[in-house]
């Protein structure tokens, strides 16, 4: 009972939390809810599939967070901004992480089946780069493309999900093809943070192969890709004020990620993710 009080009183919920970054989740289901709504021919899906479209998300985003911490967790102990996560640390065991990734798992594909059939036999495929993303890293100065493509999956999936089928419209594949951008372009970004301990460690990433500077042009570049693409999907339709102004607000927000004085944390969360809530906000209006 002491065990249970524990965990009843807080300290054990918080360390999970903190270890699959619960509050991250806002980067996802704004996409999911879009792909959906696109899917269902530009309508909102019944509340039970938007429930379990939210339920596989965030299944499958712990899924993919917890092995990146499993697999990183030697890494980490040797970077000091990332010394003190729950693993590297020492606060929680490699034995529960991998409880909590299974328990993420099964969510997903329960998720996943009650969603259908197409849903059922499409759902290993989002697993690959779920599990696979954080080792890029070992490899190629390209790692930060890999999480650009999990999470460019998300309204794919949810499209298959509300329509019953994965005959992809080209908004829902334009919308994925910008949110590959955002993420990609945030990343690079994100990991200007670790230039040093990247170079130290061997551990590949564009700032560390290009320096400060070089990778915050490929983001600039990639960023500006991100808005090309959102702006063909605005294109193809008829465009009206509400999607302009988030347009416009996507635009903002995606140069204040670029400017030098804004400290690189909160360009990364939360106004990377406040980009990418409004390019999901885009599409909603044309």
């Amino acid at each position: 009972m002491a065990g249970f009080d524990r965990i009843g009183g807080g300290s054990m919920i918080e360390k999970v939390l903190r270890f699959i970054k619960i509050e991250h989740t806002a980067f996802s289901l704004p996409l999911v809810f879009t792909g959906a709504w696109m899917g269902a021919g530009h309508r909102w899906p019944g509340s039970r599939v938007l429930a379990l479209i939210v339920m596989a998300a965030v299944g499958a985003r712990i899924f993919g967070m917890s092995f990146n911490r499993i697999f990183d967790r030697h890494i980490d102990a040797r970077n000091p901004r990332t010394a003190g996560r729950e693993l590297p640390a020492g606060h929680m065991s490699v034995r529960l992480a991998l409880v909590i990734a299974m328990g993420g798992l099964l969510i997903y594909l329960i998720a996943c089946a009650l969603l259908g059939p197409w849903c059922l036999r499409l759902s290993p495929l989002p697993l690959i780069p779920l599990l696979g993303y954080s080792l890029l890293k070992r490899y190629t100065a390209l790692c930060h493309f890999g999480i650009g493509l999990c999470l460019a999956l998300a309204p794919l999936g949810a499209f298959v999900a509300a329509a019953g089928h994965a005959q992809f419209s080209p908004s829902v594949m334009l919308f994925a093809l910008f949110v590959f951008f955002w993420l990609s372009g945030a990343d690079i970004i994100y990991a200007i943070l670790d230039v040093e301990s990247d170079r130290l460690n061997g551990i590949h990433s564009l700032p560390a192969a290009l320096g400060p500077g070089g990778a915050q042009f490929v983001a600039a570049a990639v960023h500006l890709a991100a808005l090309g693409t959102l702006w063909l999907l605005l294109w193809q339709s008829e465009i009206g004020f509400w999607a302009v102004s988030c347009y416009a607000l996507t635009v903002g927000l995606f140069i204040t990620m670029h400017l030098p004085f804004v400290p690189i944390p909160k360009r990364f969360f939360p106004i990377s993710t406040l980009a990418g809530i409004a390019g999901a906000l885009t599409p909603l209006f044309v």
